[in-house]
């Protein structure tokens, strides 16, 4: 990191080059908190699979910022719907909620959220130490710069930026076009790590054309109030993210050893922490990263069943796959097969696992007032369109992923196996 002539401070990054910070947001990240993602794994115990994915939240977290910035002044400058200090202030606003999105993640980041307090997300946690921590003074600061500019109304608080991010407050209509930036199926959070999760795996299944996607972005005002949308010369872009995305999901996210050392993993910590649970109180919770939890693996790699597969990479053989868009006939088969599978070997010599996620949440037909709608501007017409009408790729990506997989135990996979086959065989004639 270097002070940039300009009075910013730079980060050098893999992805975006060089990243400005702001120096009252560089107090955010020089905070315990926010360095505490550099221990945090952007994607859990890939790296186990994928050598390359020792990549963090921290990271990640810095260039959501960078391109929530670029978005942001991209799809107000073709139709600025904002006075200059509006524009300087939702700038703001987005740059410290995407700084601070990650910061509630949990050691191996979603790989361990099972073992949260009941009823807590990480989204909870990131709230608990936006509001409770010395990150809610440096808020306070950047606030009381604005306030000095700008005036009173022109404030910044941590309570503001949660509930923003969390669609909370309604009480400027502005603030549901900002959330659009940070969670929508056309947000920053995505952009960044779809990226950034393809250079460091060393795959190419992520990569889209950002600078494309972002040089598109426009904004729709209807009845006074500001939607994010796009122009129709950047739908290709845009299914390139959404392709790139849904590639991730099915060979990196979803991939079969990395779903099974999940598995792992969690087991690990619910037989090993207090009640199997991670502390609600936030300057514990602060004390978990990747590397206590690994520390405590190693531990009890002789003493703890879970731990010893983790360390010795003892990875059970898949014996069974179904399709990645599964439907109701071999949901049946699967069903089928695990329960057979479960009399001849024993459920203990047998690990179940099923995944479901959509490929988009885009509706079919334009709903101005649903959230996940993209309108997309068109230059023959004053009403926009959606992005599923003008795109025949991703109307046609209805079907939502569903993988179902059956693991056996070393010493009865090639058993296993070949039961699997003669099942499907049978089930087939």
């Amino acid at each position: 990191m270097e002070r940039h002539e300009m009075g910013d401070y730079e980060f050098r990054d893999p992805i975006h080059g060089f990243i400005y910070v702001r120096p009252l947001e560089k107090k955010i990240i020089d905070s315990r908190p926010f360095q505490r993602l550099r221990g945090i794994k952007q994607l859990a115990l890939t790296h186990l699979v994928y050598h390359g994915a020792e990549h963090t939240r921290f990271g990640h977290s810095l260039g959501v910022m960078h391109l929530v910035s670029k978005a942001f002044n991209s799809a107000i400058s073709k139709n600025t719907p904002f006075s200059k200090e509006q524009a300087d202030w939702y700038e703001q606003i987005l740059r410290l909620i995407a700084l601070t999105h990650d910061l509630g993640h949990a050691p191996f980041s979603h790989g361990s959220e099972s073992v949260f307090p009941d009823g807590l997300e990480h989204e909870d946690f990131t709230d608990n130490i936006i509001l409770n921590t010395e990150i809610a003074d440096y808020i306070r600061e950047i606030g009381a710069e604005f306030v000095h500019k700008y005036g009173s109304e022109f404030d910044i608080t941590p309570e503001l930026i949660c509930s923003i991010y969390h669609g909370k407050n309604v009480s400027n209509p502005d603030f549901i076009f900002l959330k659009k930036f940070m969670d929508s199926e056309l947000d920053c959070d995505k952009m960044d790590y779809l990226l950034r999760d393809s250079l460091y795996c060393g795959v190419n299944y992520g990569k889209y054309d950002v600078d494309r996607l972002i040089s598109c972005l426009t904004t729709y005002k209807k009845d006074n109030n500001v939607f994010l949308a796009i122009e129709k010369g950047g739908i290709n872009a845009f299914e390139g993210f959404v392709l790139a995305r849904y590639f991730m999901f099915i060979q990196v996210y979803f991939h079969k050893t990395r779903r099974f050392l999940d598995k792992m993993l969690v087991e690990y910590l619910k037989t090993s922490l207090p009640n199997g649970r991670y502390p609600d109180n936030v300057d514990d919770y602060l004390e978990w990263d990747d590397a206590l939890v690994w520390r405590n693996i190693k531990r009890d790699e002789k003493s703890n069943y879970y731990a010893d597969r983790l360390i010795n990479r003892k990875i059970m053989k898949m014996v069974y796959e179904s399709p990645t868009h599964s439907n109701i006939q071999e949901k049946k088969m699967y069903n089928l097969i695990k329960n057979d599978m479960q009399k001849m070997f024993g459920c203990e010599n047998i690990l179940f696992d099923s995944v479901e996620k959509m490929a988009h949440k885009i509706p079919a037909k334009y709903e101005i007032d649903n959230e996940k709608t993209i309108p997309v501007l068109l230059n023959y017409s004053d009403q926009p369109s959606t992005i599923s009408i003008e795109s025949g790729i991703i109307n046609k990506m209805t079907e939502p992923i569903y993988i179902m997989r059956l693991y056996a135990k070393e010493e009865i996979e090639h058993e296993a196996e070949a039961f699997v086959k003669q099942r499907m065989k049978d089930m087939m004639d």
